[in-house]
């Protein structure tokens, strides 16, 4: 193979190499920690609690008046400097745990979680029952059964005929 044919063959390879590293280079710059602004914070609470008048939005999503008060305050308690798990106890006191869009799992609302998780453990221990039932288990023969299996055996030889003999 000459060098010609050899560096056209590299080419692609080397095209890959340098995509694979762009792509690697571009995640590890977006993973990369910062600090989070205000505006982020709120952001990030707001998304996590349910609007009241809504309920299958989050109070950032919803465009309710009550979001957009919802919204305020937690603007304003971020700029007061508390930290999120106040913010959120602080809707919690007042909504209960209704309010978070992802319930902790240590309140009754954890069952909502750990129920469909245990019936999907339960059915698949069920079909694998069904699927594959136990082994049979083959046990050695009495010495008495097979005396009288032997004997039986003798006397059916004994019975039959040749087949020349008919």
């Amino acid at each position: 193979m000459n060098s010609a044919t050899r560096a056209r063959l590299a080419a692609p390879r080397v095209v890959l190499v340098m995509a694979l590293v762009a792509i690697a280079v571009a995640i590890v710059w977006s993973a990369r920690p910062h600090a989070e602004t205000q505006a982020e914070r709120v952001d990030r609470i707001t998304a996590e609690l349910r609007c009241v008048v809504c309920q299958g939005l989050s109070v950032k999503d919803s465009p309710s008046e009550s979001a957009r008060q919802m919204r305020d305050l937690v603007a304003q308690r971020v700029a007061e400097g508390r930290s999120d798990d106040q913010i959120r106890d602080e809707f919690r006191a007042s909504y209960g745990d209704w309010v978070v869009l992802a319930p902790p799992l240590a309140s009754w609302s954890g069952l909502v979680w750990l129920v469909p998780l245990a019936a999907l453990a339960l059915g698949t221990l069920v079909a694998l029952g069904r699927i594959r039932p136990a082994p049979a288990v083959a046990r050695e023969p009495a010495p008495a059964d097979v005396a009288a299996l032997r004997e039986r055996a003798a006397r059916e030889e004994a019975l039959d005929l040749p087949v020349d003999a008919r």
